[in-house]
This record gives structure tokens, C-alpha cells and sequence, in this order.
């Protein structure tokens, strides 16, 4: 009883819809993180501990199939006006240039666009740029801006500098951001690319993003509208570059800490349609589905706690945004996870259609365009 009230009291707050919205909010897509399954097999004997999570046993760049068996799952379904679901995936639009890096010793920090990474990986992400761009023309995959790279830049350097046996035993092998050898410390929030550390630390931040939404618009051909941070927290003095940039919504968790520097963090409320002093508005996804859990383990009741929390949201006359991870639709180290993920999410959208026939899929900037 009490967790069935929780779903209803976080739909309480927001703007309110009669109408039955679905957008799909995956992130990660872009990002490098384990380069293939020889360097995941590599690292393993190593001594890096690859199957402590999803993230390092599982995630890479998706490849071609494991694109086009997504796109076929989105295609299945239609909504009440003939629409094929829709996905927004937040990309990262650059990855680091581990070549570049290297032969400057490591004292300064490249990236290269992620069309290139993919012509860097081989024969398995041919056509995986231009299945991007059919998939955006399609109106089934709608990219917006997570960050141009999904690593804290100057965490990542300072770690290679100093030798960090982990963070180079990755780097040597184009991989980042992966569990530590026994014994030594992880590097923490390596991930977490705006995460700050001081409020001098956003300089370098407004020119990376500046860089990414630039790139985003010359690789995709158009400007990103909406933003959702790497790992999630983000300095709110970063605000005016993202507006300056053309983003007009920022995807935030309900309770957002807002790094001040120093270790220190502000606590904000968000819900559906706040807006800021820069004006700013906020969307909160409140439909989790996430197949496998971070342990590895599938969770066998995804579809369901995902279902429930979409009659809840539709109860209470909000959108449901559904939220997700890359690393459950990659296939490229092992096919039969992302066959199960997509099997699930096939189950979840069959099911929403079949409840609600009159629901509608959008990507989550043409909904908030629509609702706000």
C-alpha cells in the first residue's frame, strides 16, 4: 500500500494532460565505455573486475544490429494516430581520442565526434551513423544532448598522469570509466561529468558544452532543445550556456543535488513545467524500466513495475516518461542480454497499447512542446 501511494504522490506535482503520452528517455547512446568483447575478455584477465556491474560487463557503443533490432521493436507498436514508438535517446556526441591523448604524453585531452568512434571500431558499426540519421528522419529516434563526453575530463587526466594502474589499464585498451583492480581505490564521480569540484571547473564546462552542441548540430543536423546531465547533477551556474545553446528544457531528477564546489550541494525540487530565473523548465521522468539491474541480473518484473507506474501517471493526468539505459539494448559483447531487454520492452509497449488505445508516442521534446 504504502509504494503504490508513493506513485501516485510523485505524479501530484507538474502540468497536468488528459491526453496519453508516452516518450521513451533512454541515456548513454554515443559514449564509449568498453571498447569490445576482446577488450572486455582482456581486461578480465587482467584483473579488473568486469562483471561487477552492467556497466563494464555489458556496455559498449550499440552497433548496427543492435540498431536495427531496435528499430524493429519501436516499429511494432502504433498509437491511435499511426505513430511507431518513439525513442529520445540523450547522447554523449564525443569520445576521447586515445591516440591523440597518448602521443601528447597525456598532458593534454583530445576527443574525436562518436561517427568517428564508430569508424574507429570496425566492420560491426558500419551504417550505425547512417541508421542515426534514418531512424531521426523516421521520427522513431530523436537524439538530445547528455554531454559531449561522459567522462570528468580533468578527474580522467589527472588519473593518467598519476599513473592510476586502473584508469590506464582501461585507457590502454579504449575502454573508460570501469571498476578498479583489488586493492586500488577507484577514482570517484569519473563519470559524473559535472560533478565539480570547484566553481572554476564550469569554465571548462561552458566550452565543453559550447563544443558538443556544435558538434551535435553538424553530425545530426539540428540543434539539441533538451538536456539531462551525465550521472545526473550539474551546476545550475552551467544554465545560461545551455540556454545559450539553443536548450530550452532540462531533464532532472524530482530531488536534484546541485554541486556548489568544494563537496558542497544544493538540494532543488523539480517537477513537469518548473521554470528557472533563466527560464529554463524542467521534466521529470517517473516510469522507470530498467531490465537488468546495475548486479547484472535481469529483473524479471520490469515490464510490470513499469506498467504500473504508467497507469499511475496516466490516473493522475501526466505523461509517462519512461526512463532507461543504453547498456540494456547493447548487444555488442553479449547478443542474448540485449535480445532479452528488447524482448521486454517489446512486452511493455505491446501492453500499453492494448490498455490504452488512445495513447500517444512522442519523442520527450515534441511532449514538452506539446504539454508546457
Amino acid at each position: 500500500m504504502f509504494n503504490q501511494a508513493k506513485l501516485y504522490f510523485k505524479n501530484l506535482l507538474g502540468r497536468k494532460t488528459r491526453r496519453k503520452i508516452v516518450s521513451i528517455n533512454v541515456d548513454d547512446y554515443g559514449s564509449i565505455r568498453v571498447k569490445n568483447i576482446e577488450a572486455r575478455d582482456k581486461l578480465q584477465a587482467l584483473g579488473l573486475p568486469m562483471e561487477a556491474s552492467r556497466y563494464s560487463r555489458w556496455e559498449t557503443l550499440c552497433t548496427t544490429e543492435d540498431l536495427q533490432k531496435l528499430f524493429e521493436v519501436l516499429t511494432s507498436v502504433r498509437d491511435q494516430h499511426g505513430n511507431p514508438a518513439c525513442l529520445t535517446p540523450f547522447a554523449i556526441i564525443a569520445n576521447p581520442d586515445f591516440e591523440k591523448i597518448r602521443e601528447s604524453n597525456f598532458t593534454q585531452y583530445y576527443r574525436e565526434t562518436f561517427v568517428d568512434t564508430f569508424k574507429r571500431l570496425g566492420k560491426a558499426y558500419d551504417g550505425a551513423y547512417e541508421l542515426w540519421k534514418q531512424g531521426i528522419a523516421a521520427k522513431i529516434f530523436h537524439p538530445e544532448y547528455h554531454g559531449t563526453e561522459h567522462i570528468c575530463v580533468r578527474r580522467f587526466m589527472r588519473a593518467l598522469q598519476a599513473g592510476d594502474k586502473s584508469v590506464r589499464l582501461a585507457f590502454d585498451h579504449e575502454s573508460v570509466s570501469l571498476p578498479a583492480l583489488p586493492g586500488e581505490a577507484q577514482v570517484k564521480h569519473l563519470s559524473s561529468v559535472f560533478n565539480i569540484e570547484t566553481l572554476a571547473d564550469n569554465e571548462f564546462l561552458r566550452g565543453a558544452i559550447r563544443d558538443g552542441c556544435q558538434i551535435f548540430r553538424d553530425t545530426l543536423g539540428y540543434a539539441p532543445r533538451q538536456f539531462t546531465p551525465g550521472n545526473g547533477a550539474h551546476s545550475l551556474e552551467l544554465t545560461p550556456t545551455l540556454f545559450e545553446c539553443g536548450i530550452r528544457y532540462v531533464d532532472a531528477g524530482r530531488w536534484w543535488s546541485s554541486p556548489t564546489g568544494e563537496g558542497n550541494f544544493e538540494k532543488h525540487l523539480y517537477y513537469n513545467g518548473k521554470q528557472d530565473k533563466f527560464g529554463m523548465k524542467y521534466l521529470i521522468r517517473n516510469c522507470p524500466f530498467e531490465p537488468f539491474r546495475n548486479d547484472c541480473s535481469c529483473d524479471k518484473n520490469a515490464v510490470k513495475n513499469c506498467f504500473d507506474n504508467v497507469a499511475v501517471a496516466f490516473a493522475m493526468h501526466a505523461p509517462a516518461i519512461i526512463s532507461s539505459h543504453r547498456v540494456n539494448y547493447a548487444g555488442g559483447i553479449d547478443k542474448a542480454h540485449r535480445d532479452e531487454a528488447l524482448r521486454q520492452l517489446q512486452e511493455l509497449l505491446q501492453a500499453i497499447v492494448k490498455r490504452w488505445p488512445d495513447v500517444e508516442f512522442m519523442d520527450s521534446t515534441r511532449m514538452a512542446d506539446e504539454i508546457l
